[in-house]
């Protein structure tokens, strides 16, 4: 277990493979047994890269045909298990233990389960759906622009790397189109725009906070079984985070000149992990809000 976290012994030995293996699999091509060998000799995690380079200009050219730059926001809840699941069979095919990515699957099946009801909900699979984050962006910045964050960020780093809740968001909805209040909702939480109770009260984020954490705990389990207290995987992890960072700071900055009070409620509430100390920040809401001060 020590060795899997030398990177020159678990992954530079092997880089060659990809540029190797597509030759070798395109002449063995109708050949399965052949290609059996192939994958069971091709270190998974080169094979994965290579999964990952194959679908980047696939991204790039439904998104820049279609003129919507959302694709990759449709598998982004699906490739991360699909790649576990492949590390897992490699390790079955191969006669290696498995008991452990056996595990790990599990899990991530739970994750991508949760997170495509969530998208679905929340009509990320309708046709036509984007991120309304990318509209903003091409207002801003000059086609060409786009198109070269499109190839290196969109299509390419998205790719290889791999919220808020919908009940709030379907409530708002329905509170704009009839002008009606949802039971359960308050029309000052509505009339705001965004939510500031429950998990939100201690997070700005706490879907991304979720999501991060559980990739950061991942690794940090790699680091438990090979008994070191940091290994290259790390190179996953921390640019996950990065990810994530750069892309919540483009969603507030949106938010902030959007919504009125957005400024005070990122004052009041961390972006992904509470504020300390302190506890919640109470309603946003002056009746609300001066009940729940007296109350304390």
């Amino acid at each position: 277990m020590a060795d899997c976290t030398d990177i020159h012994k678990t992954v530079l030995p092997y880089m060659p493979q990809l540029y190797d293996r597509p030759q070798q699999i395109f002449e063995n091509i109708t050949n399965l047994q052949a290609l059996k060998v192939l994958y069971i000799s091709t270190n998974p995690l080169i094979s994965a890269f290579a999964i990952s380079l194959f679908l980047a200009p696939i991204f790039l050219l439904v998104s820049e045909v279609n003129k919507n730059y959302s694709q990759v926001d449709r598998c982004w809840s699906l490739l991360p298990t699909l790649y576990n699941a492949h590390y897992t069979l490699y390790a079955h095919a191969a006669g290696q233990p498995a008991r452990r990515l056996d595990t790990l699957l599990m899990f991530s099946c739970a994750w991508s389960a949760r997170l495509t009801y969530n998208y679905w909900r929340k009509g990320g699979y309708s046709i036509g759906s984007e991120d309304y984050r990318w509209d903003v962006l091409k207002e801003k910045i000059n086609p060409a622009l786009f198109f070269v964050f499109n190839v290196v960020f969109i299509s390419l780093a998205q790719s290889r790397l791999i919220g808020q809740p919908p009940a709030y968001q379907e409530a708002k909805k329905e509170y704009q189109k009839t002008a009606k209040v949802p039971q359960g909702f308050h029309q000052e939480d509505l009339d705001r725009g965004f939510n500031t109770t429950g998990l939100f009260a201690y997070s700005r984020h706490p879907n991304f906070a979720a999501e991060q954490c559980f990739w950061v705990v991942l690794y940090g389990w790699s680091c438990w079984v090979t008994q070191t207290y940091y290994n290259w995987s790390a190179i996953g992890a921390i640019s996950y985070l990065i990810l994530f960072q750069a892309s919540t700071w483009f969603t507030e900055l949106i938010s902030a000149k959007k919504y009125p009070e957005y400024k005070e409620y990122q004052r009041r509430v961390g972006m992904f992990l509470p504020k300390l100390p302190g506890g919640s920040p109470g309603d946003f809401s002056d009746k609300r809000g001066s009940q729940a001060a007296a109350a304390n």
